[in-house]
């Protein structure tokens, strides 16, 4: 027996912790790989952008009599050189553009992160719902035998036995609901980890509330420092910037170099080498109908990322009071719960016992119980609903404020 105990142990799947889960997210999550590799290969796109042109080399034959009787062949090397300060303003429109992807990433990681939370915590319900509804069949069963023996001793009527029994059946009901709820839930978390979704998990811990809630203004002000879409719009618009340089550099002519030299092959007499060497510009003429809208456009480029950074502040602001106002909310509702929930466990004793010594009929048992069952799923759905919106706040912030340490204070209060 106890081999048979010990076997069934070390098959149980372990304790699912939100801190390993999220650990795991980050390591293996194929968002988060792409994201990865966008910004290895923006930042590798940076110094190219500021390089010049390969030289070319050209060699020809040059005048070469048509039989032949000397063969000239020369050799050129050539480079252009950008100038008005091209280069420059290239490279910071690449940098620009790989400062943007590493803020993608740590926002797309702050995502994954709420989504791990999210099916997390619908987890944690769905196992929180079958422990109360084993609790409640296990207050009912005791309830039905009570109302077997008082119907075979003719103290109440056959209809109390058979709504006792169906409200087992309800029970078990709602039970299979939960049961589908965490299938749910996992299918969305194994997904997000990279894992088989046919795989067993194990049971979620459960969570508590924060210690201190910072303030909605602190915690404002933090997120616009903090935030990675902000980060991606400073980028963007220090690349609208890097563009309208570049706009206005196109005004400057670029300069090309060259030098050469001839060998006349089968000359019999006379110089048989000769150099060559100069340079050319490209004669920026059109500016009027060529230059001109590329500036205006690059201005309006830059206006535009402006504007919808100040929009960003604006949306994130209120993302931040509005995800605080909910928890705060959450909060009271927990705290109030945890008042009521001793007061209907108390009717549900104090029912059941009156139940069994004739003193108050079945409907008080059952509303009771049920009363009691409402407010133990109500409590869940708060504690759940709390943590999910402490990841939402957490990621509207743009930094950590606890989710890892909340989630695991309700199970650290019961060792």
């Amino acid at each position: 027996m106890i081999a048979v105990l010990l076997s069934v142990a070390l098959a149980a799947p372990p304790p699912l912790r939100l801190a390993d889960l999220l650990r795991e997210a980050r390591e293996k999550n194929p968002e988060l790989k792409a994201a990865t590799a966008r910004v290895r290969a923006t930042h590798s796109a940076v110094e190219p952008a500021g390089a010049l042109e390969d030289p070319m080399l050209m060699v020809q034959l040059w005048n070469a009599p048509a039989d032949f009787s000397t063969v000239p062949v020369m050799v050129q090397l050539s480079q252009s050189l950008p100038l008005g300060g091209k280069r420059g303003a290239r490279a910071d429109a690449a940098r620009a553009d790989a400062a943007m992807a590493g803020a993608d990433l740590d926002q797309k990681q702050r995502d994954v992160e709420t989504q791990v939370a999210s099916a997390y915590f619908d987890l944690f319900l769905a196992d929180r719902t079958q422990q109360i509804d084993d609790e409640l069949e296990a207050i009912l069963n005791v309830v039905l035998r009570s109302s077997e023996a008082r119907v075979s001793t003719g103290k109440a009527e056959q209809v109390e036995l058979l709504r006792a029994q169906g409200a087992l059946i309800q029970v078990r009901s709602e039970r299979e609901t939960a049961i589908d709820h965490r299938r749910s839930a996992w299918a969305r978390l194994a997904a997000l980890l990279d894992r088989d979704a046919a795989s067993i998990p194990g049971n979620t811990t459960e969570p508590g509330l924060l210690a201190r809630l910072p303030d909605a203004v602190v915690l404002i002000e933090r997120a616009l420092r903090e935030r990675p879409e902000l980060a991606s719009s400073r980028a963007a618009i220090a690349g609208a910037h890097a563009q309208e340089r570049l706009a206005r550099a196109n005004r400057v002519p670029d300069l090309g170099l060259f030098a050469a030299e001839m060998h006349m092959f089968r000359n019999p007499t006379g110089v048989s080498d000769f150099l060559f060497a100069g340079f050319q510009v490209n004669l920026p003429i059109f500016f009027g109908s060529k230059n001109e809208p590329r500036i205006d456009a690059a201005q309006a480029q830059l206006i535009a990322a402006q504007e919808a950074e100040h929009a960003l502040r604006n949306r994130v602001a209120s993302e931040v009071a509005e995800g605080h106002a909910h928890l705060l909310a959450e909060m009271h509702q927990i705290d109030l719960h945890h008042q009521l929930i001793p007061i209907a466990r108390h009717a549900v004793e104090s029912g059941r016992s009156s139940y069994a010594a004739g003193r108050t009929d079945f409907t008080m048992v059952l509303e009771a119980a049920r009363d009691l069952r409402m407010h133990e799923m109500n409590l869940a759905m708060h504690l759940a609903s709390y943590e999910q919106r402490l990841a939402e706040l957490q990621r509207a912030v743009g930094s950590d404020l606890g989710l890892e340490r909340a989630a695991e204070a309700g199970h650290e209060e019961h060792h």
